[in-house]
């Protein structure tokens, strides 16, 4: 006597898997929910385009969500509740769409207080595409390329800082991508030599001093000598705030020592300084007195 013995349904053991979806491939997953009914824990294994996934450990709610990032067709393979083995129905589409990549061109991450400002070109272009720029300096902008300026001071330097430039790029399916780029404007150390000046005191009182502009300099390092043409020294000062424009500052056109006024000629500087940097500069150039 042969007993042939084969699953059964006892209450309408049933699963059943839907939720088709379309997704970006760098974006959240698919979730494709799988309901039972009959008696848990539940096991049930699934297929992605008739390829069987390893199966699951038993479940115990009436509810499993599939999260995936798996594009293809989706159906049950087999599933059975505590009881016996159930029925299987229901099937779920993933469909994955490409995602633009956001690249940020520029051609230097780093800038100059002295001139902050940059081309961005934003990859990939595409007339169809959304662009909006993020410059970490609460601006913004949705062209896919442009130029902009990092803030500036009164004096219209730029202000020292790293702005977290980013780029978000969204396709016509709402696909996005993120791109972020730091931007450093850096100081830099600049400084302003006249060649020439008139220390005749007249009643118009213009240029009258030889005096200097800088900026990001170590002051402790500073030494600027004037020689005659003989190379006989006329006037010397380490003193920078001395000889400073802004601060009404200057040399007067006398002799250092004596006090006397130097007649009109062609004299020769010679400037000694540090940058903020500790690099060491030495500026050499001519100077015409005029009286």
């Amino acid at each position: 006597l042969v007993i042939l013995l084969f699953p059964f349904l006892v209450n309408g053991q049933s699963a059943f898997i839907s939720g088709d979806a379309t997704i970006c491939d760098n974006g959240i997953s698919a979730e494709l929910v799988v309901s039972f009914t009959g008696t848990a824990p539940f096991t049930f294994s699934y297929a992605i385009d008739g390829v069987v996934q390893p199966q699951l450990p038993p479940i115990q709610d009436d509810v499993f969500v599939i999260s995936t990032k798996i594009a293809g067709f989706y159906t049950l393979n087999q599933f059975n509740d505590a009881l016996s083995i159930g029925t299987i129905d229901g099937s779920a589409l993933v469909t994955i769409l490409e995602s633009p990549e956001a690249i940020i061109h520029i051609e230097s991450d780093t800038l100059s207080i002295i001139n902050p400002t940059a081309f961005f070109k934003g990859q990939p272009e595409n007339n169809t595409f959304n662009y909006d720029w993020n410059f970490g300096d609460n601006t913004s902008n949705t062209s896919s390329s442009v130029v902009h300026t990092f803030p500036i001071d009164e004096d219209g330097l730029g202000i020292l800082g790293i702005y977290e430039t980013s780029l978000i790029v969204t396709d016509g399916n709402g696909c996005s991508d993120t791109a972020v780029k730091p931007i450093w404007v850096r100081d830099e150390y600049w400084i302003y030599i006249p060649n020439s000046f008139t220390p005749d005191f007249d009643e118009k009182h213009r240029n009258e001093k030889f005096c200097l502009e800088y900026h990001a300099i170590r002051e402790n390092t500073f030494l600027f000598k004037v020689f005659n043409t003989q190379g006989d020294l006329m006037f010397q000062s380490a003193n920078p705030l001395g000889m400073k424009c802004s601060n009404k500052a200057g040399w007067d056109g006398k002799h250092y020592e004596t006090q006397k006024e130097l007649p009109t000629d062609t004299y020769v500087f010679e400037l000694y300084f540090q940058d903020f940097e500790g690099w060491k500069h030495q500026e050499y150039g001519e100077i015409l007195l005029v009286r």
